[in-house]
């Protein structure tokens, strides 16, 4: 069982320790993607990278991050120093309805996409979903920047992953089902899943679900990165 989104210390809003992290995930195999934003005026989500990587090495973990952009600061990160890369985009929208802040937020993404290529997969597509009033669903009338997102990641030979703590708001992950049937129809053929998880209780927590959920949607395999090697591993555990 994989995991490739948990937060340690190195994340400003986690006080998960690496060793507790691997004690209590000693049956997983997972990445650490601690955040590293950035967003003009905001130097909070960031850390001493030389010193992770090291901390990582010395536990010979891959080396992961989660990286934010703003999409006009200067990024001053070698993001091909790492090895597991989630593009994500946590910035707020305030617009007149939801799904208008939902488009803005999609437009940014795909600018984003378009603009960073050192990455290996797109965190959590509908993410502002989380924090709408009732956890509004993405409208249909967004699928088509959607599409154009996946194709553009498919385009980059890039994945996007699966997160499993919108289950735990609203019942389903991030992307939600009926987008992960759009990343389908458009070619998407594997993912990474992970859980977000910023306590070490959540390590893991609704991966078994996210399973069962690809394989309704009817995709079949997950990547996982393997001695410095990606390869795609079937849901069902078949290596191919």
């Amino acid at each position: 069982m994989i995991d490739y989104h948990v937060h340690s210390n190195f994340s400003a809003d986690s006080q998960s320790k690496i060793d507790e992290i691997l004690f209590f995930a000693k049956n997983l195999n997972i990445i650490i993607t601690d955040h590293y934003e950035v967003v003009a005026e905001d130097e909070k989500f960031k850390f001493n990278v030389d010193v992770y990587i090291e901390e990582m090495k010395k536990r010979e973990l891959p080396v992961g991050v989660e990286f934010g952009w703003d999409g006009k600061s200067k990024i001053d990160i070698e993001l091909k120093k790492f090895d597991f890369v989630i593009l994500s985009n946590h910035l707020v929208y305030k617009e007149e309805s939801t799904q208008k802040a939902y488009e803005k937020y999609l437009i940014d993404l795909y600018d984003f996409v378009d603009k960073i290529d050192d990455f290996h997969v797109l965190g959590h597509l509908d993410f502002p979903r989380r924090f709408s009033k009732n956890n509004e669903p993405f409208s249909k009338e967004l699928y088509l920047i959607i599409e154009d997102i996946f194709k553009l990641i498919l385009e980059k030979g890039k994945t996007i992953e699966v997160n499993a703590a919108g289950i735990f708001r609203y019942g389903e992950p991030n992307p939600s089902i009926d987008i992960l049937k759009i990343f389908k129809r458009i070619g998407g053929k594997y993912v990474t899943i992970g859980s977000d998880a910023h306590k070490i209780e959540d390590i893991g927590r609704g991966i078994g679900k996210v399973i069962d959920i690809l394989k309704e949607v009817g995709i079949h395999y997950l990547m996982v990165y393997n001695e410095g090697k990606y390869l795609l591993k079937n849901i069902k555990e078949e290596i191919v």
